[in-house]
Formats: structure tokens, C-alpha cells, sequence
């Protein structure tokens, strides 16, 4: 095959009927004839339809399509399978459940290009009507995909972070600071690397114009979904800090974690209820399952022995999610 500019790296596990809409919308791609891309497709061992999908886009889309196969379970494992399969100079990231607008790859590499940088991210908007999304609070937009952080263009920094679901990087970025790190198995990679890049003096930017639309189907609207991936993701960050910081520093910030959820987000939650809305009783109750999550990943850390959670921990597994809520009465 020629030479191409852009690998596109899609990691699917089990999304078979929305991972076909996602290869649709970036088989039509609008590069203006300046680059040629491939899609490699990461299969993380799914059970379902996701090989005949691959199948499918493989004979009919207009562009290069490759699929593989990683057998090791986790979203940084897949990442990694997919960096090591790219033909492209530059790898760009985008999820199975999400859409991408037609100028999305023009707007990152014309970006990197303009700017001299070898790291570009874009903004992920939530494909929900506008009535839903006003009546979301910030954090639980955040927690659906959300990520759409400014409305100008910006540098990267600790608090602006790059995301895999709308990302674009030079190789030699790998080359230079190693690629995903696969201890992440199910979050919280792209933050890891984000902050590796900067350690490493890498600059990124971050673009609103380079857009995708994250699908959010029905369930993940409902409580029971709130509240299973706030604790998911406070247990993540508790490893990312778990493993930057030494047992003494990590036992201090979860004192501090923990007396901020008691004054904050109970203080919060109480006003929601004296203010009877519902949005603020959402919000602060997924800060305190946040932090609950937190609190349980950095006692099992601390204290193996006593807090083992293995029940706890074993319900958190991402790819039960679809399985769990679909199957939900």
C-alpha cells in the first residue's frame, strides 16, 4: 500500500453496532487531498459481531482498513496494539462510540503542522439533545465523555489534559517517552501519558474546532450508572496517585480527599435538597461516590489484608458495563 501520513486508532470490546457508525464517519474524512491515513481497528477479544463489522468496512470503505487482535484485557493494552501496527508518521485516537466531524483529522494535522507540535487533541461533545444536557450538572457530563474544556485554542497543561477519545500524536513521541502505560488497564492512560509529555518538555494543544460527538446510550443516564462509574472513576485516580506518590505522601492526600468529600460535598448535597433540585443532589452525589471510590482503591492499596473489597472491585469492571445495565430490569 502507499505511504500514508495518519494512522487512525479505533479500540473496540463489544460495541459492535456503534463501532460501525464510528468507521463510517472516519472513512469519510475530509483531508483535502494533502494527507493520506489508514484505520487500524483494535480488537480487545470481542464476543460479539465486531469481527464481521471490521469485515464489513475493510471491503466497502474507501480508505485503508486493517483489523487486529489484542488478546490482553485493557484499554492500554489495545492503545499499545495499535501504535505498534501503524503504518502512519502520526497516530491519532478516536473511540468506538464516536463520531467524527468531516474536518476532524484536517483540524488536528493542519494544527500540528501550523504550530510545530508533535501532540493535538480536540473537543468531545455529547450526542444528546439540548433540553438533556442543560439539565446535567458539569461533573456528570464529564463522567459521559465530555470534553470540551475551552473555547479557544490552548496549550496543554497538568489541568488541561490530552484524551484519547479525540487525539492526535507524532510516533516519536512514543519513541521518546515509552507508550501506554498497560498497569491503567481501563482509564486514566491518556492523563498518565499527558503528564509524561510534559515531564519530557513535549508541548500539545488543545483545539475546539477538531470535534467528535460521543454517543451516550439510554442507560447511561440513569443513576445506577452515575453512581457506578463515579466510583470507577475515583478508584483510578486513587491509582494514578497511588503509584506517583510514596505511602506517606498518597496516606496524607487521602486524609485530605476524604475530609474535603465531608465538608464540600455533604455541605452540597444537603443545599440540593434544602434548594430541592434535583441537578445539585445529582452532582454532589456523584462527587461523594467519586470519593467513596477513591477512599476504597487507597484502603485496599494501604491495607491489602483488610480491605480486600473483591466483590466491590470485581462489579467495577468496565467490560461488564453493557452486559450489567442492558441486562438491568
Amino acid at each position: 500500500m502507499p505511504d500514508v501520513d495518519v494512522t487512525i486508532v479505533v479500540c473496540t470490546y463489544n460495541r459492535a453496532d456503534l463501532l460501525r457508525n464510528a468507521l463510517e464517519s472516519l472513512a469519510a474524512l475530509q483531508t483535502f487531498g494533502r494527507w493520506r491515513y489508514e484505520i487500524v481497528v483494535v480488537d480487545n477479544a470481542s464476543t460479539d459481531d465486531t469481527s464481521r463489522v471490521i469485515e464489513a468496512a475493510v471491503r466497502r470503505a474507501a480508505v485503508p482498513v486493517r483489523g487486529v487482535r489484542e488478546p490482553s484485557k485493557g484499554v492500554a493494552c489495545a492503545r499499545n496494539c495499535g501504535i505498534r501496527a501503524a503504518r502512519g508518521r502520526w497516530i491519532a485516537f478516536c473511540d468506538d462510540d464516536e463520531i467524527a466531524n468531516p474536518c476532524w483529522l484536517s483540524e488536528l494535522l493542519g494544527t500540528a503542522e501550523r504550530l510545530g507540535v508533535r501532540c493535538v487533541g480536540g473537543a468531545i461533545h455529547l450526542l444528546l439533545p439540548e433540553s438533556v444536557l442543560a439539565g446535567l450538572p458539569t461533573v456528570c457530563r464529564r463522567l459521559l465523555g465530555e470534553s470540551a474544556a475551552a473555547t479557544a485554542s490552548r496549550r496543554l497543561s497538568r489541568k488541561l489534559t490530552a484524551v484519547t477519545g479525540n487525539l492526535l500524536i507524532h510516533r516519536t513521541v512514543f519513541d521518546e517517552i515509552g507508550l501506554f502505560d498497560e498497569t491503567l488497564r481501563e482509564a486514566g492512560e491518556d492523563t498518565d501519558l499527558s503528564r509524561r509529555m510534559q515531564a519530557a518538555g513535549i508541548a500539545g494543544w488543545f483545539i475546539p474546532a477538531a470535534t467528535v460527538q460521543h454517543v451516550v446510550p439510554p442507560y447511561r443516564l440513569e443513576e445506577n450508572y452515575f453512581r457506578w462509574t463515579s466510583l470507577r472513576n475515583g478508584m483510578h485516580l486513587a491509582q494514578r496517585e497511588h503509584q506517583q506518590l510514596g505511602r506517606a505522601a498518597f496516606a496524607l492526600v487521602l486524609a485530605a480527599r476524604s475530609a474535603r468529600a465531608v465538608l464540600q460535598y455533604l455541605t452540597a448535597l444537603a443545599w440540593g435538597r434544602i434548594r430541592r433540585s434535583p441537578q445539585r443532589r445529582l452532582g454532589a452525589r456523584c462527587h461523594l461516590w467519586r470519593s467513596e471510590g477513591y477512599v476504597r482503591a487507597a484502603l485496599r492499596w494501604l491495607a491489602p489484608g483488610v480491605f480486600g473489597q473483591q466483590s466491590f472491585f470485581a462489579s467495577m469492571d468496565f467490560r461488564s458495563e453493557r452486559q450489567t445495565f442492558l441486562a438491568a430490569p
